[in-house]
């Protein structure tokens, strides 16, 4: 349930602000679950962006593969599945960054208050 709402949430920001904001779901799970935040932000966010990649796919396969080819001209010959295979990564640790700083974020706040323990 938690990485379905991080995944929702990280589906919205990126379709409404751009793919940067997609940082921020992973903060709210990190926020939500702190002793697996990263975890819970990496896989809901990597898990949109996943949807994202096979949307594209979906709708626009040729254009989509022909995007994907020339990225990976771009960057060393690569294939196209590997362009792909490094979108969804870069979408992983988007969201494993910002569960690690939501979780920090939950126990500075509860440092500062005084707790000894956040989860």
């Amino acid at each position: 349930m938690k990485i379905a709402f991080t995944a929702l949430l990280a589906l919205v920001l990126h379709l409404a602000f751009g793919w940067a904001w997609t940082l921020l779901a992973g903060v709210v799970a990190g926020v939500w679950v702190v002793r697996c935040g990263w975890l819970i932000g990496a896989l809901g966010v990597g898990l949109a962006w996943a949807g994202l990649v096979v949307y594209n796919y979906l709708v626009a396969a040729g254009a989509t593969s022909a995007m994907a080819g020339t990225m990976g001209g771009l960057l060393g010959n690569l294939p196209g599945a590997a362009v792909v295979a490094l979108t969804v990564c870069i979408g992983l640790l988007l969201g494993a960054l910002g569960g690690f700083a939501g979780t920090q974020l939950v126990l500075l706040i509860g440092a500062r208050r005084g707790h000894t323990s956040a989860a």
